[in-house]
């Protein structure tokens, strides 16, 4: 566990900026890193980065190796589409629009332009890194892996399922600027906008899977991948984090940007992908 440490606090040291002055050895950089989280906090983020990768590691080795996990993918896959219905239908085709890159990406720009105008570098950093690296991320292990989906109704890199693009994008994306928004606010305020965040992360996810566009494994991936990695951003963020007010501004643009993309684009596109989705 110490090579394993040291090597965890290296990398904070590193995303974080922290001052040379402030982790000079492993032993003082975790010092510093207790006082600034906390004993238990730390505790859970360090337990969900090593759990998601854990994870995220075995999911892929099962896949490799044809374990029953795959066979759990086809019962489960066969079970859902028994299930289907057309007014259940149209919710998942929309809940699945909220994941896609024409709502994401007006966020993502929504939120990068209010910390750019409020002169948060660091913090615009952050949110640049964590979409892009997950985005890159997801494209590279597709190409490597190279899962068939269970229906083909995509081209190109797209049309390997694992992991989920929709998945992990939706928990960086959500997950990541519900950190950002719960700075400073009370205990009963972050739990609510977490509650709203996780839902609309499940949705997204639950989705995918009731459409038939992704096996189990594919789902629990993203998420496992995607959790890793927002929590040890939000950790590395909090060590140098001075401003802890949050961001009442924030939440609005990212909000009405979210709500007003969805609309439009689900009012654009929503018969189409219903009839796509439906085959």
């Amino acid at each position: 566990m110490k090579p394993l440490s040291a090597f965890f606090c290296k990398l904070l040291r590193r995303f974080s900026d922290m001052e040379p002055g402030a982790v000079v050895g492993g032993e003082e950089g975790w010092r510093f890193v207790l006082r600034r989280t906390g004993f238990a906090k730390l505790a859970v983020a360090v337990m969900l980065v090593l759990g998601g990768i854990w994870l995220f590691l075995g999911i892929l080795e099962d896949i490799l190796s044809g374990d029953p996990l795959v066979a759990v993918d086809r019962m489960l896959h066969k079970g859902l589409h028994g299930l289907r219905t057309p007014l259940v239908d149209h919710v998942m085709v929309a809940a699945s629009e909220l994941g896609d890159a024409a709502v994401t990406i007006p966020v993502f720009l929504a939120v990068l332009s209010v910390l750019l105008v409020r002169r948060e570098w660091r913090t615009a950093g952050y949110w640049i890194v964590a979409i892009a690296m997950a985005e890159a991320s997801v494209k590279l292990i597709k190409f490597a892996v190279q899962r068939s989906r269970p229906v083909s109704i995509y081209e190109g890199i797209e049309s390997f399922s694992f992991p989920s693009g929709h998945a992990t994008l939706s928990i960086v994306i959500y997950g990541f600027l519900t950190y950002l928004v719960c700075r400073g606010h009370q205990k009963r305020a972050q739990f609510r906008i977490a509650v709203i965040s996780g839902s609309v992360i499940a949705l997204i996810s639950i989705s995918r899977l009731y459409l038939g566009v992704h096996w189990l494994s594919d789902i629990l991936a993203g998420l496992s991948l995607g959790t890793a990695w927002i929590v040890f951003l939000s950790v590395a963020h909090h060590l140098r984090d001075r401003d802890t007010r949050g961001s009442p501004v924030l939440l609005v643009v990212a909000l009405v940007t979210l709500l007003t993309t969805a609309v439009v684009h689900i009012s654009l596109h929503h018969s189409a992908d219903l009839v796509r989705y439906v085959m």
